[in-house]
């Protein structure tokens, strides 16, 4: 079975449980937190991921590192860890997130803008892609500098690119054509 399937599965049947518990934000929020560790902690990643490091060590560094994270969601790590998939963690902790964000209405939305946008820009642009969808929006926004100016906006996996790059590339190829 591939790993995404898998992950598929785990966080499946975690959010089954998580939705009854009313903890699912929770749940998604600690997942991520486990998932961005092992991106960002290259010894964290080894030591979790070596085959030779007992099961029962590797559960106590899960304990250590995340003393506050829920004891079922804990639980639901050890159990990962008994079954030698951690490996399929990050990938559990994205579909995990689609999940809750299919759940609560949610369309996640990235914004993507060459210099860094004011607050009250983001909050208008949000506002009225939660009209538009008739969705909650999760906004989360970067600096690209490489696009000149404009923005590229990523709606789930719908991308709208009004950045000063595309529309050059664009100018690029008309006058190519021509």
């Amino acid at each position: 079975m591939s790993e995404q399937n898998v992950a598929r599965r785990y966080a499946r049947a975690l959010f089954n449980i998580a939705r009854e518990q009313g903890t699912a934000g929770e749940f998604a929020s600690g997942l991520e937190e486990v998932s961005r560790t092992l991106a960002e902690n290259s010894d964290f990643r080894r030591v979790l991921y070596h085959q030779l490091i007992p099961v029962r060590e590797k559960q106590k560094l899960i304990d250590t590192i995340f003393p506050d994270i829920n004891p079922l969601l804990k639980n639901f790590l050890h159990l990962v860890l008994a079954k030698g998939r951690e490996r399929a963690l990050p990938e559990m902790a994205a579909q995990f997130r689609r999940l809750v964000d299919q759940a609560e209405n949610i369309l996640p939305v990235e914004v993507t803008s060459a210099i860094t946008l004011r607050e009250d820009i983001l909050a208008g642009l949000k506002e009225r892609l939660a009209g538009i969808t008739r969705r909650n929006i999760r906004l989360s926004s970067r600096v690209n500098p490489e696009l000149i100016g404009g923005v590229v906006i990523r709606l789930g996996d719908r991308v709208l690119d009004a950045s000063v790059k595309k529309k050059l590339e664009l100018l690029g190829e008309h006058l190519k054509r021509a």
